[in-house]
């Protein structure tokens, strides 16, 4: 088993209970997209195979020590004949950390659209990087990561190109659980990058409040995927970014909103 899949998936630990491994260094703070995967992993384990996950909507309440595994506490609230929903509560040593309810649905016929990415260059054509916010777990070894910053409209934009060079498993939902791992990767820094911050300067504190995803394609984690960030509103010390996730063929395959806080350190 690969090292993100293991930080992907969970364990069950009891009747609906699941466990999170550590993702990182003891006393560290816990990424939350490994927080939110894990949640969602947990969900999935508890739906039929014939249903997906359409959403996921995330509050994060408290930080977590990235040295310590995490339980999950998956409530069954709905399970219908074509759709399903789970609320998962998140705790670490008795804490509350996350709230989470994730929704499913099987496939069904309808009218289908979707919106093409904007202009970027090739992944091929910018070098791989690393992420900028607090990941103690990444396993930068299995995860290939490209990024271009661009204001050549007059809004800032942080494109992220990014797959997975590691065997994932064989549940189909472990590519959607790798989206919401990586997506999370630069959490609000576009905030701060309008007004030409970033995280890396500590010149703000800074944490994802909360996170939602809608799922409108199956994810190809395995392939290219890009990642699209702006940020359209901050204030009172809070900041919004909007993100759109493309495949290969640049097809929007979810939609992400993230706010968190953007607070000035005195």
């Amino acid at each position: 088993m690969s090292v993100l899949a293991r930080l992907l998936d969970v364990t069950e630990s009891g009747d609906d209970t699941f466990a999170g491994t550590e993702s990182g260094p003891a006393e560290k703070r816990a990424y939350g997209g490994h927080l939110a995967a894990q949640a969602m992993a947990a969900a999935c384990h508890t739906v039929d195979a014939d249903k997906t996950p359409t959403s996921l909507h995330v509050q994060f309440l408290r930080g977590g020590d990235a040295g310590a595994p995490v339980y999950y506490d998956v409530e069954r609230v709905y399970d219908g004949r074509t759709t399903a929903s789970r609320r998962v509560l998140a705790r670490q040593e008795g804490r509350l950390l996350t709230t989470t309810t994730v929704s499913f649905s099987a496939a069904a016929d309808g009218p289908e659209h979707a919106t093409q990415a904007t202009t970027a260059p090739a992944p091929d054509q910018l070098a791989p990087t690393g992420p900028i916010g607090p990941a103690p777990s990444l396993p930068l070894d299995e995860i290939d990561m490209r990024i271009e910053d661009d204001w050549s409209t007059g809004e800032f934009v942080r494109r992220l190109w990014w797959r997975i060079t590691a065997p994932l498993g064989e549940a189909p939902w472990l590519s959607a659980c790798a989206a919401v791992y990586v997506t999370d990767i630069y959490g609000i820094d576009p905030v701060l990058a309008v007004h030409g911050h970033s995280m890396i300067d500590r010149s703000h504190r800074t944490a994802t409040t909360d996170s939602s995803i809608w799922f409108h394609r199956p994810i190809r984690a395995q392939e290219w995927n890009l990642l699209e960030s702006r940020s359209p509103a901050a204030a009172r010390g809070r900041g919004l970014v909007t993100l759109n996730l493309y495949d290969a063929d640049m097809v929007l395959t979810a939609t992400l909103v993230q706010e968190g806080l953007a607070i000035v350190r005195d």
